[in-house]
């Protein structure tokens, strides 16, 4: 059964079991061919030492406001201490579960990106990007760099502000919107977890090679690599309580079998289905459910106000 260990306190939303989520929106209309949604967690855990990951499919900015942070990258560990100043980091897509280590209260704003939007360092690729970070902080304006988020304000003027601010960095750094066939493959992802690449090559009128080429530059990994992690974000969702309960069983179906699952959850998240549903997983479940609430909003079926595994009287004002 999940538990919350009395020292960790949400001013983001709760599950209804007591664990710590954050809070999360669509992005406004004149970035949204660019950003999939923006997020803010805000989690008091003393001091304490916890290992947790990240698995973001999607590249995306995270703005450190607290905590000193440890990750494990494709290029080794990275640290970062948010205790002087806030730390602006660029996380590329993400192949597996990146572990990640957290020291102190847990404070972060999160703008993640749709597939294809340009690094905000466009002479790398997608594929250069996965599972690296970037830190930012020097190339930013002070007044962005600085940027203070009042315990006072709602968190939704939090999101407000950094929606702004992201804005001007955005419009500085990218030229192009992504592609539509990346939405196309995208939403298909989100929806089923699967892509039917035929029915890509009918709807764009390309070739399969095309197809296939155009997907690697926009999400950094093959069609077949997608789809299997997309299966696999689902499942983990199910397994931590962040996604439809009745949606459960459709997607244990997509696995052959209970043992090819097994080894498809111990290849992205370094453990065992049974162990992962277990787990605090603190900031994966926060991923995870951030991905289900805009799956819901692809599949049109589901207002976030409505989403069941959320406590309501723990929602922030």
């Amino acid at each position: 059964m999940h538990g919350r260990p009395p020292a960790l306190v949400s001013t983001t939303g709760l599950t209804r079991d007591g664990l710590p989520l954050a809070y999360s929106r669509a992005p406004a209309p004149d970035i949204a061919p660019w950003v999939q949604s923006l997020a803010a967690a805000d989690i008091v855990a003393g001091t304490g030492h916890r290992h947790c990951g990240f698995f973001s499919a999607n590249p995306c900015m995270r703005v450190f406001l607290r905590g000193r942070w440890r990750f494990e990258t494709a290029d080794g560990p990275r640290e970062f201490d948010a205790g002087e100043s806030n730390r602006s980091i660029y996380f590329g897509p993400q192949t597996k579960e990146m572990p990640v280590e957290v020291t102190g209260p847990i404070r972060f704003l999160l703008l993640q990106f749709h597939p294809g939007a340009p690094p905000l360092d466009q002479s790398k690729t997608h594929e250069e990007y996965l599972d690296r970070v970037e830190c930012f902080d020097s190339g930013l304006p002070p007044h962005i760099r600085r940027a203070q988020y009042d315990d006072a304000d709602t968190r939704e003027h939090w999101l407000d502000h950094f929606e702004e601010l992201s804005r001007q960095v955005l419009f500085s750094r990218v030229n192009h919107e992504p592609p539509e066939l990346a939405h196309a493959v995208y939403r298909r992802l989100l929806a089923t977890s699967q892509v039917d690449l035929a029915e890509i090559e009918r709807e764009f009128d390309i070739s399969r090679r095309t197809v296939e080429r155009q997907v690697k530059a926009s999400f950094g990994i093959s069609p077949k690599q997608a789809v299997r992690r997309a299966r696999a974000l689902d499942m983990a969702a199910a397994l931590l309580g962040v996604a439809m309960p009745e949606e459960e069983a459709d997607f244990r179906l997509r696995y052959f079998d209970q043992s090819h699952m097994t080894r498809e959850i111990q290849h992205f998240f370094g453990t065992s289905p049974g162990a992962l549903a277990r787990m605090e997983a603190v900031l994966l479940r926060i991923d995870l459910e951030i991905r289900q609430l805009r799956r819901l909003e692809a599949m049109d079926e589901l207002g976030i106000d409505e989403v069941p595994w959320r406590d309501p009287d723990a929602e922030p004002d």
